[in-house]
């Protein structure tokens, strides 16, 4: 590696950093003011409220990715322009795709590690982080073992236990449904099994239900049901907590397997198809932000200073992020394939970013 590579990696990493520290800082800031109340009202103990906002930190790293790249792209290349350090390196025989290759290098390692922190570290801190602001937090009579590879989930609920195989939000349906019902000894006094169970507004419908029904002495009498009416206590809304119906707790591997299974239980799975997608686009984004950033860092760098570069990177982090959100809006619709959902705002911004590294190239000054 060249001392004039070094150079140039070590100045980005340098403003990349500061930044990524800088919006991890204001987010937790503004978290700790909006949930103040909450950790007020419920008398959370200090080290607990410590380790809820610690486990929203990964996230936080995770979704600053792309803003902090644009930002150090164009506050680094930008001051080096202010300081004719382009114009001398230009001088001195350096080629412009020579100046830009450390950053865009790095650029590319920031994505892989960012899809690397989505898969293995993101999604275990969001659980955590769910796990403690429901059942540290707010002190719900809840407990519950998740085992996301294979999506099964017990809940426990007073003197019930549920067992939830897959749970289908946007349908209120379970499938693989098991009730266990206990007296205050915590000897069992019903359990019901059903293939499936869906939820009619007031009371769940279940489907080939077999329903046990046990005495003091431990005896029990069966009861088979093609469909029949059961009232519980708890909604849809009430399982929701626990699942990991939420993909920003679910890996692209989790996920992927969470999709096979609908689909082979016949449910809609386009929203989720769209997700997985995007756990693939999203850190790509990063790459694409130093595309498109560059020629802006070297015209801003000539003419403005860091509070351009400031204003030009939410402008530009904003016009991406509301043509993904509306390519993601289009494909939970159905309207756009699951995969163009998530990777059309990419593809828009590459080639507006290649554009404007070519054109940057041959614009580009040497005295």
């Amino acid at each position: 590696m060249s001392i004039l590579t070094r150079y140039i990696t070590g100045q980005f990493l340098y403003i990349f950093l500061l930044t990524v520290a800088s919006f991890v800082v204001l987010f937790l800031i503004v978290d700790i003011f909006e949930d103040m109340n909450k950790i007020i009202e419920y008398q959370v103990p200090l080290a607990t409220a410590i380790w809820y906002f610690a486990t929203k930190i990964p996230y936080m790293l995770f979704v600053s990715l792309p803003l902090a790249v644009m930002l150090a792209t164009l506050i680094s290349l930008g001051l080096m322009s202010k300081n004719l350090e382009l114009i001398a390196m230009r001088a001195s025989g350096v080629g412009y795709i020579s100046i830009i290759t450390p950053i865009i290098a790095c650029s590319l390692l920031i994505s892989v590690l960012a899809f690397f922190g989505d898969e293995y570290i993101v999604p275990e801190s969001n659980r955590i982080n769910e796990y403690i602001n429901t059942v540290k937090i707010k002190q719900n009579e809840l407990s519950y073992k998740s085992e996301y590879q294979e999506y099964k989930i017990w809940i426990r609920r007073g003197n019930t236990i549920y067992y939830v195989g897959h749970f289908i939000p946007e349908k209120s349906v379970i499938v693989d449904f098991v009730i266990l019902e206990f007296d205050d000894s915590f000897q069992l006094k019903r359990r019901i099994m059903a293939e499936r169970a869906k939820w009619n507004g007031t009371l769940w419908r279940c489907y080939n239900m077999i329903e046990n029904t046990y005495d003091q002495q431990g005896r029990f009498e069966t009861s088979k049901y093609d469909v029949k009416l059961v009232s519980l206590s708890e909604t849809p809304d009430d399982f929701m907590i626990v699942f990991a119906e939420n993909t920003d707790q679910m890996s692209y591997r989790e996920l992927k397997q969470y999709i096979a299974k609908l689909n082979a239980d016949g449910y809609e799975t386009t929203k989720y198809q769209v997700d997985l997608m995007s756990k693939l686009a999203y850190p790509f984004a990063n790459f694409i932000m130093v595309l498109i950033s560059v020629p802006f860092a070297i015209i801003i760098g000539r003419r403005g200073g860091i509070s351009a570069s400031v204003v030009v990177a939410f402008a530009i982090a904003f016009l991406y992020w509301v043509t993904y959100s509306i390519c993601v809006s289009l494909g939970n619709a159905g309207t756009l394939p699951p995969i163009l959902a998530a990777w059309t705002a990419n593809i828009l911004f590459i080639i507006g970013g290649s554009y404007t590294v070519s054109y940057t190239h041959l614009t580009l000054p040497t005295k």
